[in-house]
């Protein structure tokens, strides 16, 4: 598998909106970056890491062509078919070499696992301390346990005892001590949780068992004598009185209307009261035969039948009032433990009663309709409702239980007495045994803190088998260091489970940025020959393995990284060294049919990554090498023509955009310098001095550079308003300086940069 190009990455650190150019050759085996600080290779390399570490790229939007499939960063995490990558850089540096803290000697440890491992074990030691402690603490926790032991026995003795004692020669518990609470605790003990739980009284019932200890008896109550109405015989009754209908001569008028009906009726009568021939209503006279018509309507067939809905409403109405005279026994003549479940039992017949009555009241509702339409038949069914007879057994039943516990009060009052006593201890049983097992655990607990610390010591020692059995030899790692560096200052030796790394003979307490970084990359490339990994089949990525290092140590690592990465199935080398650059660039310059004129079979390729300023923010992008850059062993050519582009750039550029130039123009002025002036290399100012130019025009280039540049690296200046009011100038009098001072120099240059 192979990575064949990063389609985009939007709105990620730095990269703000880069697309891959059409014109962009991608990705072959071997594959080189070049930019300065600031231009995105960190990104870049953590990007790839993600790939490695299969974890999503939650900020953005990034996208790999990874052999013919497009890949979101999103999904690193769950992609399937991800090459196996390896990176190097400066999180690989943190994350593997870790430097054992507090030691006097320093211990260093190798690789990620190793270093997880590791302080596992630090932590496992921490624990070996407390578990020893831990042991020195028992003896004193023992003699205190077991005097809060027979403290604790004292306290809850008294307390029933003055709970239940009383006067008089018969009550057990006036005598109460804790001999007596220990023998009641053993006892509970004995049996299953479930029915200690149970002797726990709720504080409802502790308060009722209270007072029946405090109590006298109460007289007896009335039981309960009651019978529900037969709610199935007056539904029969009312569902035949239903569909009975009155034959007559009906007038339509009426029997369609019920309200009018009525009215009607209410006036027939009135009329036939008072002899009236006129309306009482309009003051009209009545129409022949109209009160006949209406007596006819209304006959004694239909006064008999409005009679029998009476008379069976009468009925039902009477047993709504049975039901209002069904009144229990006042509940302020129980027990006071009865009355809670007292008050259940009556509720529940107050509800029964009130479904009855409901109901009956239903079926007078549908006879007093029916009342108002004696001419049609109704079919009507109903949900029967019963009375249940269990809801008057059982408030029966409490009001018998009353009356037993009066024939046997003080048999009651013992057993009150007794429940009192096991609520409280099983209360407290808990912590009598909690108490009663620190007194019998603590005597064992030395020996428990020994074991405990004894597992932990072979726990430390498995683990450090393990990093030892995962540890580089030494030899090979002083043989490696030596190659990379090219000098044995620095030598590995075995301490521990881990290395002391000497210098000169010396230990090394404090290892510089460069040595750090050594050691790391030494560790990555020995990891690529691990099993995990294919190296001929993998991805490796590495950003600047040379941070920090002098020329010599330099030539030594490249030779190092090339004899242990030339077999990778792909390579990405990424730095901001020009030596280093120019090192690999001419080792994939050599590769086998990289001269070819098909680009396509080249197996090396050059990239450069850039920064400018996209709506007034900086933004990377990766294109193609300078061809200055890959034609030209010195980076000098490239750094010309920057300056010559940005001294006759007719755009007015803002200060995100000149940032840089300082820098570029230092080192481009100290390479020109160090052929014409060898003798005063390292000394700007001195090589200045001698050279036959403008003097004011080369104080200001001067004063210009140490004002606004870092020399060593291209980075972010202090944003200085005044960049951009001198940096073209200057510029323009930086060419000017170099063709006074080499014409034909000059003007060679000149033509290359613009060619």
């Amino acid at each position: 598998m192979a990575i064949e190009r990063i389609s985009k990455i939007k709105s990620h650190r730095i990269f703000r909106g880069f697309v891959w150019p059409q014109d962009l050759l991608d990705f072959k085996e071997k594959n080189l970056f070049y930019g300065w600080n600031g231009t995105g290779k960190s990104t870049l390399s953590n990007l790839f890491r993600s790939i490695e570490k299969k974890t999503p790229v939650s900020e953005g939007d990034v996208e790999f062509i990874i052999s013919g499939n497009k890949v979101d960063g999103a999904a690193f995490a769950t992609a399937q078919g991800l090459p196996q990558v390896r990176v190097f850089n400066k999180d690989f540096i943190t994350d593997n070499v870790f430097t054992s803290n507090g030691a006097v000697t320093p211990i260093f440890f190798l690789g990620e696992e190793n270093i997880e491992k590791q302080k596992q074990v630090e932590k496992l030691k921490i624990d070996i301390e407390q578990a020893e402690k831990e042991g020195r603490d028992k003896e004193a926790e023992k003699r205190r346990s077991e005097k809060a032991l027979d403290d604790f026995k004292k306290e809850r003795a008294k307390s029933i005892k003055d709970l239940l004692s009383s006067s008089g020669g018969n009550n057990p518990y006036n005598n109460y001590d804790k001999r007596l609470y220990q023998v009641k605790c053993d006892e509970l003990l004995k049996i299953p949780d479930a029915e200690q739980k149970a002797k726990v009284l709720a504080e409802s019932d502790l308060d009722a068992q209270k007072k029946k200890n405090e109590s006298a008896p109460l007289d007896k109550l009335q039981i309960l004598k009651f019978s529900y109405p037969d709610t199935q015989q007056l539904t029969d009754q009312v569902v035949a009185l239903l569909k009975k209908t009155v034959v007559s001569a009906v007038i339509e008028t009426l029997k369609d209307d019920q309200e009018l009906s009525g009215w009607v009726k209410t006036g027939l009568e009135k009329h036939k009261k008072e002899h009236s021939s006129d309306c009482l209503f309009c003051g009209q006279p009545l129409p022949d035969g109209r009160i006949e018509e209406l007596e006819a309507h209304f006959n004694d067939k239909y006064n008999a039948f409005i009679s029998e809905i009476e008379s069976q409403s009468t009925v039902i109405k009477s047993a709504i009032e049975s039901l209002r005279s069904c009144t229990p026994p006042n509940r302020l003549g129980l027990y006071d433990h009865l009355k809670c479940d007292f008050d259940a039992r009556h509720q529940d017949l107050s509800n029964e009663i009130a479904g009855l009555k409901g109901y009956l009241e239903s079926l007078l509702a549908a006879l007093k309709d029916k009342a108002q339409k004696p001419f049609q038949s109704i079919e009507r069914s109903f949900e029967l409702v019963t009375g249940n007879v269990t809801v008057i057994s059982d408030l029966n039943a409490v009001i018998s239980k009353h009356n037993q516990e009066t024939d046997e009060f003080q048999t009651a009052i013992s057993a009150a007495r007794t429940a009192i006593e096991e609520s409280l201890v099983a209360q407290s049983l808990t912590e009598y045994q909690q108490k009663r097992n620190e007194v019998d655990v603590v005597a064992t607990a030395l020996q428990t803190a020994s074991d405990k610390a004894t597992a932990l010591r072979t726990e430390v020692r498995e683990i450090e088998k393990d990093i030892e059995e995962h540890r580089r030899p030494a030899d090979e790692l002083n043989a490696d260091i030596c190659s990379y560096l090219g000098r044995d200052e620095l030598t590995f030796e075995i301490q521990g489970s881990g290395y002391q790394i000497s210098r000169n003979g010396t230990p090394a307490k404090n290892l510089s940025e460069g040595e750090r970084t050594a050691i790391a990359f030494l560790y990555f490339l020995k990891s690529l020959g691990d099993k995990s990994f294919s190296l001929k089949d993998g991805i490796v990525i590495i950003d600047d393995p040379v941070s920090s290092l002098d020329s010599n140590a330099l030539f030594h690592a490249f030779g190092f990284m090339k004899d242990r990465t030339k077999d990778a199935g792909q390579l990405f080398i990424l730095t901001h060294s020009h030596s280093f650059f120019r090192q690999v660039k001419n080792w994939f310059n050599h590769l086998p049919n990289q001269n070819k004129k098909d680009v396509n079979v080249r197996p090396g390729r050059f990239y450069m990554l850039t920064s400018n300023v996209t709506g007034g923010n900086r933004s990377s992008s990766i294109s193609k090498l300078d061809s200055l850059l890959h034609e030209y062993e010195s980076e000098y050519h490239y750094l010309f023509s920057l300056v010559y582009e940005a001294a006759n750039s007719e755009e007015e550029a803002g200060l995100q955009q000149n940032h840089h130039l300082p820098n570029i123009a230092r080192r481009l002025l100290e390479s020109f310098l160090a052929f014409r002036q060898p003798s005063k290399s390292g000394e700007l100012r001195q090589q200045l001095d001698v050279i036959d130019f403008d003097v004011a025009k080369k104080t200001r280039i001067l004063r210009f550079l140490h004002t606004h540049s870092h020399a060593g690296q291209i980075s972010d200046p202090e944003h200085d308003p005044s960049i951009l009011i001198e940096t073209k100038q200057v510029l323009n009098d930086l060419l000017c300086l170099i063709q006074k001072d080499d014409d034909r120099h000059f003007d060679q240059m000149k033509a290359l940069v613009t060619k």
